[in-house]
């Protein structure tokens, strides 16, 4: 009798373990653990166990597109981070999302038209604005370059990144005066930099 009940205890606690196993919350424990060790199939196998049964689940499509975009499968990353994107629109997060494997993969006219959509909803996010101003900048349009940037320095006046571009963006369009006041906070902010150093003195 007493084994009898301790093998029906037993199959109870593992059918409570295995249906645990199918719960969202657990899975997700499960693929977060896997992706800590590096092991980036089994942490994406864990969830597409049961994705039919999650396929509008906001937080596992951006999680999956996360993980397929770290295991260097930008296509399957997008498919997912549009995925959340369709079921949360307002998600400025999965948006922001699909600018990484935009930006692996290179694709600067497809990362404007994120950052676009994502200023539309939020225009002073900070990353939209510093990104674009970076694509900008590296394109050589320094004037569009500048916009931005002045949206992020506007904001976050002591940040280095922005700073140090606003500086050689005016720097580059004539803009001396301000492009030395733009090295020196690049200055404060990072001591001894480089860049902002030969900038802060070739504007003296």
């Amino acid at each position: 009798m007493n084994i009898i009940k301790s093998m029906a205890v037993l199959l109870l606690l593992v059918s409570i373990t295995f249906a645990q196993e199918k719960t969202p919350l657990s899975a997700f424990y499960q693929s977060i653990a896997a992706e800590k060790i590096g092991n980036y199939d089994e942490a994406i196998n864990i969830l597409s166990k049961n994705y039919s049964a999650e396929k509008n689940n906001y937080l596992y499509n951006l999680r999956l597109g996360w993980l397929y975009y770290v295991k260097g499968d930008y296509k399957t990353s997008l498919f997912y981070y549009k995925n959340a994107v369709r079921i949360s629109s307002n998600s400025i997060e999965a948006l922001l999302g699909i600018t990484y494997p935009y930006s692996a993969a290179k694709n600067i006219n497809a990362l404007k038209t994120i950052y676009k959509k994502i200023l539309d909803k939020a225009p002073e996010n900070y990353k939209a604005n510093l990104n674009m101003g970076l694509l900008y900048f590296n394109q050589g349009d320094y004037l569009n370059s500048i916009i931005f940037l002045e949206n992020v320095v506007k904001n976050y006046p002591s940040d280095y990144n922005a700073n140090l571009y606003l500086g050689w963006a005016n720097y580059y369009v004539g803009g001396n005066k301000k492009a030395h006041a733009y090295f020196q906070s690049a200055l404060m902010a990072v001591p001894n930099d480089p860049s902002a150093l030969k900038g802060f003195n070739a504007t003296k």
